[in-house]
């Protein structure tokens, strides 16, 4: 079952990375923003706002991230 996230206070970017991370369950960082097109320094300002609002988590893989939502 989903987890209701309150997306309401998400920029549409946000909204955006998310929804991705949901429909993946674990993404990597880098296909994150290869899906978006988004830069490595924007996507890490948007996964750095959604961790802080806890909702994603990211987990170190080697030099790459994973980042999954948060139970």
């Amino acid at each position: 079952e989903k987890k209701k996230i309150n997306t309401s206070n998400l920029k549409p970017e946000e909204k955006q990375v998310l929804s991705l991370i949901q429909e993946n369950k674990a993404i990597f960082q880098a296909d994150l923003i290869e899906k978006t097109g988004f830069g490595k320094a924007k996507m890490t300002r948007i996964i750095d706002r959604l961790e802080g609002k806890e909702i994603v988590e990211r987990k170190r893989r080697g030099m790459t991230n994973i980042v999954v939502l948060r139970e």
